[in-house]
């Protein structure tokens, strides 16, 4: 059907220019997908705001992984470990958060102010696409209309230096925040409840006679105002979070002022004193929960961070579930987007990722009633429950979720486990995929696996060789299977990426001599065994993993035999394997056996060197 030329066309308009939606506008921007982004607020106003600060470990993985780590890791506050005190005496750490952090390199939390995360995507995401955010234009109304159309969205834009534009896109994407107009327009019910609780938050430069006060992360047991928050932000800045007590909310409401709120931070502190040499920001919130009922509505809106689901930030989780959003989502469309991924697969976004939201939601109805010192209703029925030591027993119990390394997703279309899964029980698809230390061929320096594996929209098949004095009958069997006709690598598409890796010394050789086969990707060393065995992986036998885009465990197959490869890309590859032998990863630049070469330099007297080659039949 002939498309209309009156409107700007892009390939996602992205509703929101706050972490999420720069996210995944970089994110698809790294595939190569075209992206509108519009913020409604002024980006001085957006700047002035303190809002989310707390990057998990899980987050800071994919955010390493999308080259953006190292960027933050130069601004924010890292965090290892944390004190607590209670009548101005040390006591056991309240939280578990930054405590027990295990099986990354990235065990610790970084605390960046919100605006300064903004400003690494941002940059990034202009690198990328060569413009950026749209600030002071709102979205108006959005209507999905003919499916044969590829452009299908057809979306009113109301902008403060163009007046009002039209823009068609493929899908639209709502990632402007817990009052989303995408969410309005497309009608998704907002389901959940909202409490009497509020609590304040403040940042700015403090001086106090706290001892650790820069320590990173301070809990405070406070007879007046629950459980209270300490965190050392970047530049100096220091925030401090406590609920606000319902007597005074009831007396002052909405007229709140800022020295109401530094004088109830100072009573909350108290025995230690507390002044506020700069305020930064402050804000004073009501705490409740919701989801959206859909993520997913009428195949072209899509809604993420806290557009989708919004709680308190007990457990500092509406930034990270929202990054963690964007990323699971990103690539996904980009694949829809590029022609490779199948339309049903992008319903594996909101299977994956709203289930997390919902565990996030239920533990924050129990975190946001401990936090102001009373006990919920689900853990009541010990008369002698302490609030304080409860909401330490949650976050414990919660560890694995908060720092993201423990979310694991379902099996689906992208997330399959074959029948020959059990070659390692370590790892599971649906999990994040560990990372290890290797080598490359000649440097005895370690490398993270992480490092090269990034996300470029692309799977990551990583072969786990072994020994290759025990496996290299599976080694050359793959290697078969890989210039077979059923091969994945025959696809029409550049999404994938391999990686081997070697068990045993780097001392001298080559990959290839070593396995006794061509290698598939750059390969690497296990000199010490330990990646092998975090994958669970026997040396003697080997084992093929494949990550996802997202760094999730995709599927685990054993070595030598491609077919469970096979099967698993036919779940969701939406092209066309190519025919005959062209483009396929062969021994392609191997010498002519029939040629030879003299190569004389130039002789006293002569014009040119004299070169021959010569050819045998």
């Amino acid at each position: 059907m002939e498309e209309e030329c009156d409107d700007d066309k892009v390939d996602v308009l992205i509703c929101g220019g706050g972490p999420v939606g720069l996210l995944t506008a970089y994110s698809l921007a790294r595939c190569g997908v075209s992206t509108f982004v519009v913020e409604q607020h002024d980006r001085a106003k957006q700047s002035a705001y303190g809002r989310a600060a707390m990057i998990a470990p899980r987050t800071l993985e994919m955010l390493d992984q999308l080259d953006l780590a190292d960027a933050l890791g130069q601004i924010g506050f890292v965090v290892r470990g944390q004190v607590s005190y209670k009548d101005g005496e040390r006591v056991e750490s309240l939280t578990a958060a930054s405590s027990n952090i295990s099986d990354t390199f990235f065990d610790y939390l970084l605390l960046c102010r919100q605006r300064y995360t903004e400003d690494v995507i941002r940059d990034g995401y202009s690198s990328y696409s060569g413009t950026s955010v749209h600030y002071g234009a709102r979205l108006v109304d959005f209507a999905v209309e003919d499916m044969d159309k590829e452009y299908t969205v057809k979306s009113t834009i109301e902008t403060k230096d163009k007046g009002t534009i039209s823009i068609r896109s493929k899908y639209i994407v709502g990632a402007d925040g817990g009052r989303s107009k995408v969410r309005e327009v497309a009608q998704i019910a907002f389901e959940g409840e909202k409490s009497n609780r509020h609590w304040i938050r403040i940042d700015g430069v403090v001086e106090t006679n706290m001892p650790e006060a820069r320590k990173g992360i301070c809990g405070i047991e406070s007879r007046s105002h629950g459980s209270i928050l300490w965190a050392c932000l970047d530049h100096g800045v220091t925030r401090v979070g406590f609920a606000l007590p319902e007597k005074l909310w009831e007396e002052i409401g909405a007229n709140i002022s800022r020295e109401d709120v530094i004088r109830e931070a100072q009573k909350a502190l108290q025995p230690f004193t507390l002044e506020f040499k700069t305020v930064d920001w402050w804000t004073v919130y009501s705490v409740g929960q919701r989801l959206a009922s859909d993520y997913r509505k009428n195949d072209r809106v899509f809604l993420a961070g806290d557009a989708a689901h919004t709680h308190s930030s007990g457990a500092a989780q509406g930034m990270n579930t929202g990054l963690h959003d964007a990323v699971n989502l990103s690539w996904k469309l980009a694949g829809r987007i590029n022609g490779w991924l199948s339309e049903e697969a992008l319903d594996t976004y909101a299977a994956e990722r709203r289930p997390i939201a919902q565990r996030i939601i239920e533990q924050d109805k129990i975190i946001s009633v401990l936090t102001g010192g009373e006990i919920p209703e689900q853990l009541k029925g010990d008369t002698d429950a302490d609030a304080h030591k409860l909401l330490t027993e949650t976050y414990r119990k919660n560890t694995a979720l908060n720092t993201g390394l423990g979310i694991t997703y379902p099996a689906d279309d992208l997330t399959v486990v074959a029948s020959t899964t059990t070659v390692t029980e370590n790892v599971r698809p649906g999990e994040r995929a560990p990372d290890v230390l290797v080598q490359r061929p000649g440097l005895r320096i370690p490398l993270r696996l992480h490092s090269v594996a990034k996300n470029r929209g692309k799977f990551t098949i990583m072969l786990f060789c072994g020994d290759p004095s025990q496996t290299q009958a599976s080694s050359q069997s793959f290697r078969e299977y890989l210039d077979c006709s059923t091969s994945f690598l025959r696809y029409l598409v550049d999404i994938f990426q391999g990686v081997t890796i070697i068990a045993g010394s780097n001392e001298a050789g080559s990959p290839d001599e070593r396995l006794g086969s061509p290698c598939f990707g750059d390969a690497f060393y296990d000199v010490d065994g330990l990646a092998h065995e975090r994958y669970g992986v026997p040396v003697s036998k080997g084992a093929v993993v494949v990550t996802r885009p997202d760094g999730t465990i995709g599927t685990v197959c054993a070595f030598g035999n491609g077919t469970s490869l096979s099967r698993y890309f036919e779940r969701f590859m939406a092209v066309k394997k190519r025919s005959g032998l062209d483009g396929l990863q062969t021994s392609e630049c191997e010498p002519d056996s029939r040629t030879g070469e003299v190569d004389l330099e130039r002789e006293e007297g002569s014009q040119k060197d004299k070169r021959v080659v010569y050819e045998t039949a």
